[in-house]
């Protein structure tokens, strides 16, 4: 079994880096929507499987665990590469005309949220109102947080034992994310300094989050549409050391966490954490979570708990059994008031609630939007070079795409419609004033 698992990692490897190779560098980019969508599962997934088998593993989850999780590696590695290879077969769709009209279709659908980030994006004034309603609401999270806790860089922990903090938490963190972006990403066209100036203190009070996704997510769209943009004149070299970079901070924020924060400790320990840590170990810790479970179906009780996501815990107590932090918390014997769950890549929480046909239908319907967004990204470039703000816009469509990966994002779609909503109210009461946004 290990020399099957061995040759199929090696296979989508290869073939990430031929499709890499024709369909993005020797068409004359560096990168591009599609392959960065790829690269992350490519190196949790595949690059990975040879890590998850060492038996140092069991010095970070602990010889019990380990000793459980083992046996599973391999079918937790199938399992999440099936789901890459729906991605793969979901993206080529598009090359087929069945006359069904289903891209006119999507184009239909992606319209209203392409706009409405548009629409913010062309209107400065309206984009600083954003960064200031983001400012206030990081502003009294940290300030409970601080009042609870004392001054720290946690406040992750105190999530896990104080619920109904949560949605706020949650909620201020992915919308400064969408407003800070979007005013990096202007910084990166214009050079406004005052866009700049929004998005500092939004990665500062970030740091005290403790959770590497928000400082990653708020300078992501800025970076990727940048090297997008520029084509072959950004190098390969900057690239792989942003890649380098964002290793470097994930295993920084990780370390700042513990309370014997060491800096040299961390240095010393950098490959190790990569390669061992919590951070990329997608496919171990679903194997942990396939050992325990008992072959029984959830059926979609984890979808309905982010469906509902907007009611705190305290007041749903179907959330709090069926959300998918607590469900694999439990599953592995942690307390949800100790641990926030196990990351078990885009195909774990698929499998467990619907099998492989769960998975199947998942990944075909990711795999066909990220295509989507990366062809309607080249074809803005090609018909307006030098304007970046539809592609920015097209990323708006990432979001929902990474929130239908893991239904622990399910607040990211209320965020996301809660911001096209104020981004309207606010250009109606200007277009009534008749004050200018631009």
């Amino acid at each position: 079994m290990d020399l099957l698992t061995d040759c199929v990692a090696v296979f989508f490897i290869a073939h990430f880096l031929w499709s890499y190779y024709w369909n993005c560098y020797r068409k004359g980019y560096k990168l591009d929507f599609w392959h960065f969508g790829l690269v992350f599962n490519v190196f949790t997934i595949h690059v990975m499987l040879p890590f998850t088998r060492i038996d140092f593993n069991a010095l970070v989850i602990g010889p019990y665990l380990w000793k459980r999780t083992a046996p599973f590696i391999n079918e937790a590695y199938l399992i999440s590469a099936f789901g890459y290879a729906g991605i793969l077969i979901g993206g080529n769709l598009w090359r087929l005309r069945l006359g069904l009209g289903l891209r006119r279709g999507f184009d239909r659908v992606i319209e209203w949220p392409l706009q409405g980030a548009l629409n913010v994006l062309r209107a400065p004034r309206l984009l600083i109102v954003h960064c200031v309603i983001s400012l206030m609401l990081l502003g009294t999270t940290l300030a409970i947080y601080f009042a609870h806790d004392g001054f720290g860089f946690n406040l992750r922990g105190l999530l896990l034992v104080m619920p109904a903090l949560r949605p706020l938490a949650q909620f201020s963190a992915f919308y400064a994310i969408i407003a800070g972006g979007y005013a990096f990403a202007r910084y990166t066209i214009y050079r406004e300094r005052s866009m700049l100036l929004l998005t500092v203190p939004i990665a500062l009070a970030f740091c005290f989050y403790a959770e590497r996704s928000n400082i990653f997510g708020l300078f992501l769209t800025g970076a990727v549409v940048t090297a997008i943009r520029m084509r072959r004149r950004i190098r390969l070299l900057y690239i792989a050391a942003g890649f380098v970079g964002v290793l470097f901070l994930v295993m920084l924020l990780d370390a700042i966490r513990r309370p014997n924060f060491s800096l040299s400790g961390m240095l010393q320990g950098f490959g190790f954490n990569v390669f061992f840590g919590n951070s990329f170990s997608d496919t171990r810790d679903f194997a942990t979570i396939l050992s325990f479970w008992h072959g029984q179906f959830l059926w979609g009780k984890t979808y309905l708990a982010a469906l509902i996501s907007f009611v705190p815990r305290v007041l749903s107590p179907f959330r709090d059994k069926w959300a998918l932090g607590v469900v694999t918390a439990t599953m592995a014997g942690f307390l949800p008031t100790e641990h926030p769950g196990l990351r078990i890549g885009i195909s774990g929480e698929a499998f467990l609630n619907f099998g492989l046909p769960g998975v199947l239908a998942l990944s075909l319907f990711l795999g066909s939007v990220l295509r989507l967004i990366d062809m309607r990204v080249k074809q803005s470039l090609a018909e307006l070079p030098r304007s970046g703000m539809r592609v920015y816009a097209y990323f708006f469509l990432g979001y929902l795409v990474g929130a239908a990966q893991n239904s622990s994002g399910g607040s990211v779609v209320y965020t996301v419609l809660a911001f096209l909503a104020v981004s309207w109210a606010m250009i109606k009461v200007s277009r009534l004033l008749k004050l200018p946004l631009a």
